[in-house]
C-alpha cells in the first residue's frame, strides 16, 4: 500500500488529510516512532484491556519525506485489516478509534476533509 496525501480505513465515512506543512518535531510529540525504513509509525490499542501485542490496533505511518500516510485498522499480529465498524465491539472500538484520530488532527498532523 502506497503512501498517500488522502485516507479512508475500511469502513469509515470521514477521509483524512495529511498536513503537507508536517514538521518531524510534531511526530514525535505525538508518539511516533522512527523504523527501520526511516518511516514514522505510531501503534494504538483500540482494546486495551488486552495490550498491545494481544489487540486490534490503529496503525498511523507517515513516509520518511513527511509527504504521505497511511492509516489502518489491523488485528493483533498487524498482518491483516480489521473492519471495526462491523466487529461486535464497535461501539468501544470506534471510540478509542475516535479519540486517537482526533487527537492527530488537533496536533495538526491530520485534517478532516
Amino acid at each position: 500500500m502506497a503512501f498517500d496525501t488522502t485516507v479512508k480505513v475500511i469502513g469509515d465515512d470521514v477521509i483524512y488529510q495529511f498536513n503537507p506543512q508536517l514538521k518531524q518535531y510534531a511526530l514525535g510529540d505525538t508518539g511516533f516512532v522512527k523504523n527501520n525504513a526511516g518511516s514514522y509509525v505510531m501503534k494504538r490499542s483500540l482494546e486495551p484491556e488486552k495490550g498491545l501485542d494481544n489487540a486490534i490496533k490503529l496503525k498511523v505511518v507517515v513516509d520518511k519525506a513527511l509527504t504521505g500516510i497511511k492509516i489502518k485498522t489491523v488485528n493483533p499480529s498487524g498482518n491483516a485489516t480489521v473492519n471495526i465498524f462491523k466487529h461486535q465491539k464497535h461501539t468501544e472500538l470506534e471510540k478509542l478509534y475516535r479519540f486517537y484520530l482526533n487527537e492527530l488532527v488537533d496536533r495538526e498532523i491530520l485534517k478532516i476533509k
